[in-house]
Protein backbone atom coordinates (compact mmCIF):
# COMPACT_ATOMS: atom_id res chain seq x y z
CA UNK A 1 0.00 0.00 0.00
CA UNK A 2 0.99 3.60 -0.40
CA UNK A 3 1.52 5.85 2.62
CA UNK A 4 1.60 9.65 2.41
CA UNK A 5 2.67 12.68 4.37
CA UNK A 6 1.19 16.09 3.60
CA UNK A 7 2.95 19.43 4.06
CA UNK A 8 1.09 22.72 3.89
CA UNK A 9 3.29 25.79 3.42
CA UNK A 10 1.32 28.91 4.28
CA UNK A 11 1.35 32.00 2.08
CA UNK A 12 1.03 35.07 4.35
CA UNK A 13 0.32 37.42 1.43
CA UNK A 14 -2.28 35.06 -0.08
CA UNK A 15 -1.29 36.18 -3.59
CA UNK A 16 -1.01 33.65 -6.40
CA UNK A 17 2.34 35.07 -7.52
CA UNK A 18 3.83 34.48 -4.08
CA UNK A 19 2.61 30.88 -4.05
CA UNK A 20 3.97 30.26 -7.54
CA UNK A 21 7.34 31.63 -6.41
CA UNK A 22 7.39 29.21 -3.48
CA UNK A 23 6.38 26.32 -5.75
CA UNK A 24 9.28 27.13 -8.07
CA UNK A 25 11.66 27.33 -5.11
CA UNK A 26 10.59 23.89 -3.88
CA UNK A 27 10.73 22.40 -7.39
CA UNK A 28 14.34 23.56 -7.56
CA UNK A 29 14.88 21.73 -4.27
CA UNK A 30 13.33 18.56 -5.70
CA UNK A 31 15.34 18.65 -8.92
CA UNK A 32 18.64 19.39 -7.18
CA UNK A 33 18.17 16.82 -4.40
CA UNK A 34 16.70 14.04 -6.55
CA UNK A 35 18.40 14.38 -9.91
CA UNK A 36 17.11 11.02 -11.15
CA UNK A 37 13.47 11.93 -10.43
CA UNK A 38 11.24 12.22 -13.48
CA UNK A 39 8.11 14.27 -14.02
CA UNK A 40 4.86 12.33 -14.16
CA UNK A 41 1.27 13.14 -15.12
CA UNK A 42 0.05 16.42 -13.53
CA UNK A 43 -2.47 16.14 -10.73
CA UNK A 44 -5.49 18.24 -9.85
CA UNK A 45 -7.86 18.92 -6.99
CA UNK A 46 -11.29 20.53 -6.77
CA UNK A 47 -13.14 21.01 -3.48
CA UNK A 48 -16.32 22.83 -2.51
CA UNK A 49 -17.89 23.15 0.93
CA UNK A 50 -21.55 23.82 1.68
CA UNK A 51 -23.07 24.53 5.09
CA UNK A 52 -26.72 24.26 6.04
CA UNK A 53 -28.67 27.42 6.86
CA UNK A 54 -30.13 28.27 10.25
CA UNK A 55 -33.85 27.36 10.12
CA UNK A 56 -36.27 30.33 10.31
CA UNK A 57 -37.41 30.97 13.85
CA UNK A 58 -34.70 28.80 15.36
CA UNK A 59 -34.26 29.42 19.08
CA UNK A 60 -30.73 28.94 20.36
CA UNK A 61 -30.72 26.81 23.53
CA UNK A 62 -28.84 28.21 26.49
CA UNK A 63 -25.66 26.62 27.72
CA UNK A 64 -24.59 25.97 31.31
CA UNK A 65 -23.39 29.56 31.55
CA UNK A 66 -26.80 30.86 30.52
CA UNK A 67 -25.55 32.11 27.16
CA UNK A 68 -27.09 30.91 23.88
CA UNK A 69 -25.25 28.00 22.29
CA UNK A 70 -23.98 28.53 18.75
CA UNK A 71 -25.88 26.72 16.03
CA UNK A 72 -24.42 23.31 15.16
CA UNK A 73 -24.06 23.23 11.38
CA UNK A 74 -24.19 20.29 9.03
CA UNK A 75 -21.86 20.22 6.04
CA UNK A 76 -21.74 18.80 2.55
CA UNK A 77 -18.40 18.48 0.77
CA UNK A 78 -17.62 17.89 -2.90
CA UNK A 79 -14.15 16.55 -3.62
CA UNK A 80 -12.43 15.58 -6.85
CA UNK A 81 -8.83 14.47 -6.50
CA UNK A 82 -7.17 12.94 -9.52
CA UNK A 83 -5.11 10.68 -7.23
CA UNK A 84 -8.24 8.96 -5.99
CA UNK A 85 -10.16 8.72 -9.26
CA UNK A 86 -9.72 10.86 -12.34
CA UNK A 87 -13.37 10.43 -13.37
CA UNK A 88 -15.26 10.65 -10.06
CA UNK A 89 -16.29 13.32 -7.58
CA UNK A 90 -16.85 12.27 -3.98
CA UNK A 91 -19.63 13.77 -1.87
CA UNK A 92 -19.28 13.63 1.90
CA UNK A 93 -22.46 14.43 3.83
CA UNK A 94 -21.60 15.35 7.42
CA UNK A 95 -24.71 15.68 9.63
CA UNK A 96 -24.43 16.98 13.18
CA UNK A 97 -23.64 14.29 15.77
CA UNK A 98 -24.00 11.53 13.18
CA UNK A 99 -21.69 9.44 11.08
CA UNK A 100 -20.85 10.94 7.72
CA UNK A 101 -21.75 9.28 4.43
CA UNK A 102 -19.59 9.09 1.31
CA UNK A 103 -21.03 8.66 -2.17
CA UNK A 104 -19.54 9.34 -5.59
CA UNK A 105 -20.85 10.77 -8.84
CA UNK A 106 -19.30 11.13 -12.30
CA UNK A 107 -16.95 14.10 -12.53
CA UNK A 108 -19.03 15.62 -15.33
CA UNK A 109 -21.95 15.97 -12.88
CA UNK A 110 -19.95 17.88 -10.27
CA UNK A 111 -20.82 21.40 -11.44
CA UNK A 112 -24.50 20.63 -11.93
CA UNK A 113 -24.75 19.12 -8.44
CA UNK A 114 -23.07 22.19 -6.95
CA UNK A 115 -25.46 24.44 -8.89
CA UNK A 116 -28.47 22.61 -7.48
CA UNK A 117 -27.23 23.18 -3.92
CA UNK A 118 -26.28 26.80 -4.57
CA UNK A 119 -29.38 27.95 -6.44
CA UNK A 120 -32.32 25.50 -6.26
CA UNK A 121 -31.61 24.59 -2.63
CA UNK A 122 -30.26 27.94 -1.48
CA UNK A 123 -32.80 28.01 1.36
CA UNK A 124 -31.16 24.91 2.80
CA UNK A 125 -27.48 25.22 1.85
CA UNK A 126 -24.98 28.06 1.75
CA UNK A 127 -21.86 27.88 -0.38
CA UNK A 128 -18.76 28.52 1.71
CA UNK A 129 -15.54 28.38 -0.30
CA UNK A 130 -13.82 26.56 -3.13
CA UNK A 131 -10.29 25.14 -3.18
CA UNK A 132 -8.46 23.93 -6.25
CA UNK A 133 -5.06 22.85 -7.50
CA UNK A 134 -4.63 23.10 -11.26
CA UNK A 135 -1.93 21.24 -13.13
CA UNK A 136 0.01 20.31 -10.02
CA UNK A 137 3.51 18.92 -10.58
CA UNK A 138 4.41 15.29 -9.88
CA UNK A 139 7.89 13.78 -9.55
CA UNK A 140 8.68 10.10 -9.14
CA UNK A 141 12.00 8.50 -8.32
CA UNK A 142 13.59 6.29 -5.72
CA UNK A 143 11.42 5.58 -2.71
CA UNK A 144 9.06 8.54 -3.07
CA UNK A 145 6.53 10.18 -5.33
CA UNK A 146 6.28 13.93 -4.74
CA UNK A 147 3.30 16.09 -5.67
CA UNK A 148 3.31 19.87 -5.36
CA UNK A 149 0.96 22.66 -6.32
CA UNK A 150 -0.33 26.08 -5.30
CA UNK A 151 -3.71 25.97 -3.58
CA UNK A 152 -6.25 28.43 -4.94
CA UNK A 153 -9.24 29.51 -2.88
CA UNK A 154 -12.46 31.33 -3.65
CA UNK A 155 -14.86 32.46 -0.95
CA UNK A 156 -18.52 32.79 -1.84
CA UNK A 157 -21.46 34.42 -0.15
CA UNK A 158 -21.43 37.61 1.99
CA UNK A 159 -17.65 37.43 2.46
CA UNK A 160 -16.89 36.62 -1.17
CA UNK A 161 -13.61 37.75 -2.67
CA UNK A 162 -11.38 37.13 -5.66
CA UNK A 163 -9.14 34.12 -6.13
CA UNK A 164 -6.49 33.88 -3.42
CA UNK A 165 -3.78 31.36 -2.64
CA UNK A 166 -3.56 30.49 1.06
CA UNK A 167 -0.56 28.28 0.53
CA UNK A 168 1.21 25.40 -1.19
CA UNK A 169 0.60 21.70 -0.71
CA UNK A 170 3.31 19.06 -0.96
CA UNK A 171 2.33 15.39 -0.76
CA UNK A 172 5.10 12.81 -0.41
CA UNK A 173 4.09 9.18 -0.95
CA UNK A 174 6.07 6.02 -0.36
CA UNK A 175 5.22 2.31 -0.29
CA UNK A 176 4.81 0.27 2.89
CA UNK A 177 4.20 -3.45 3.12
CA UNK A 178 3.42 -5.27 -0.10
CA UNK A 179 3.65 -3.01 -3.12
CA UNK A 180 0.37 -2.22 -4.85
CA UNK A 181 -0.28 -4.07 -8.08
CA UNK A 182 -1.79 -0.85 -9.44
CA UNK A 183 0.94 1.61 -10.42
CA UNK A 184 -1.26 4.65 -9.93
CA UNK A 185 -1.12 6.90 -6.89
CA UNK A 186 -4.71 5.95 -6.07
CA UNK A 187 -4.51 3.85 -2.92
CA UNK A 188 -3.82 3.54 0.75
CA UNK A 189 -5.32 6.68 2.24
CA UNK A 190 -7.07 6.75 5.60
CA UNK A 191 -8.21 9.04 8.37
CA UNK A 192 -5.59 11.58 9.44
CA UNK A 193 -6.92 11.61 12.98
CA UNK A 194 -7.83 8.00 13.74
CA UNK A 195 -4.97 6.54 15.74
CA UNK A 196 -6.65 3.16 16.18
CA UNK A 197 -4.48 0.08 16.09
CA UNK A 198 -3.93 -1.63 12.78
CA UNK A 199 -6.06 -4.67 11.92
CA UNK A 200 -5.36 -6.85 8.90
CA UNK A 201 -8.27 -8.96 7.67
CA UNK A 202 -6.67 -10.76 4.73
CA UNK A 203 -5.64 -14.27 5.78
CA UNK A 204 -2.48 -13.98 3.70
CA UNK A 205 -1.42 -10.94 5.73
CA UNK A 206 -2.07 -12.27 9.23
CA UNK A 207 1.61 -12.29 10.10
CA UNK A 208 2.51 -9.16 8.17
CA UNK A 209 3.76 -6.16 10.09
CA UNK A 210 3.92 -2.85 8.27
CA UNK A 211 6.61 -0.44 9.41
CA UNK A 212 4.78 2.88 9.30
CA UNK A 213 7.47 4.57 11.39
CA UNK A 214 10.01 3.77 8.69
CA UNK A 215 7.65 5.23 6.05
CA UNK A 216 7.30 8.42 8.10
CA UNK A 217 11.08 8.65 8.42
CA UNK A 218 11.48 8.28 4.64
CA UNK A 219 8.90 11.02 4.03
CA UNK A 220 10.45 13.41 6.56
CA UNK A 221 13.94 12.88 5.16
CA UNK A 222 12.60 13.53 1.67
CA UNK A 223 10.94 16.76 2.79
CA UNK A 224 14.08 17.82 4.65
CA UNK A 225 16.14 17.45 1.46
CA UNK A 226 13.58 19.38 -0.59
CA UNK A 227 13.52 22.41 1.72
CA UNK A 228 17.18 22.34 2.73
CA UNK A 229 18.72 25.72 1.97
CA UNK A 230 15.50 27.08 0.47
CA UNK A 231 14.19 30.44 1.64
CA UNK A 232 10.48 30.10 2.47
CA UNK A 233 10.26 33.60 3.94
CA UNK A 234 7.62 34.03 6.63
CA UNK A 235 5.75 30.90 5.60
CA UNK A 236 4.86 28.36 8.25
CA UNK A 237 4.96 24.64 7.50
CA UNK A 238 2.39 22.21 8.82
CA UNK A 239 2.91 18.44 8.62
CA UNK A 240 0.16 15.82 8.65
CA UNK A 241 0.88 12.09 8.45
CA UNK A 242 -1.63 9.41 7.58
CA UNK A 243 -2.79 7.16 10.39
CA UNK A 244 -1.35 3.63 10.44
CA UNK A 245 -4.10 1.39 9.08
CA UNK A 246 -4.08 -1.88 7.21
CA UNK A 247 -4.41 -1.99 3.44
CA UNK A 248 -7.88 -2.75 2.13
CA UNK A 249 -9.72 -2.99 -1.14
CA UNK A 250 -9.10 -0.01 -3.38
CA UNK A 251 -12.72 1.17 -3.27
CA UNK A 252 -12.72 1.05 0.52
CA UNK A 253 -9.44 2.94 0.67
CA UNK A 254 -10.80 5.69 -1.55
CA UNK A 255 -13.92 6.04 0.61
CA UNK A 256 -11.77 6.17 3.75
CA UNK A 257 -9.63 8.90 2.21
CA UNK A 258 -12.43 11.38 1.61
CA UNK A 259 -13.38 12.33 5.23
CA UNK A 260 -9.71 12.72 6.20
CA UNK A 261 -8.91 14.94 3.25
CA UNK A 262 -11.75 17.33 4.02
CA UNK A 263 -11.59 17.36 7.82
CA UNK A 264 -11.58 20.79 9.51
CA UNK A 265 -7.93 20.24 10.39
CA UNK A 266 -7.16 20.12 6.66
CA UNK A 267 -8.81 23.49 5.97
CA UNK A 268 -6.10 26.08 5.17
CA UNK A 269 -8.28 28.81 6.69
CA UNK A 270 -7.91 27.15 10.10
CA UNK A 271 -4.12 27.13 9.98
Amino acid sequence: MKYSGLYFISNPSATIDASLSTVNTLIQGIESSFQSATRQTPWSLSYRAFRDTVPPGYQHPNGADGKPKPYAYSYQHLLHLSNLDSNRTYIYAQPVAQSGTVVSIPLRQQDSHASVLKFQLSALWTSRHTFSVREGTTYSGGLCTIQIGELRATREGPQSAGVLSPGIVVCITTTVGAEDTDDSLDSGHASLEDEAAMHIDDDDDDDQEIDFEYAQTVIRECWSKIKDGRDLGRSEVREVMMAPVAPGKKGQERDAAVPSLISPESDPYTI
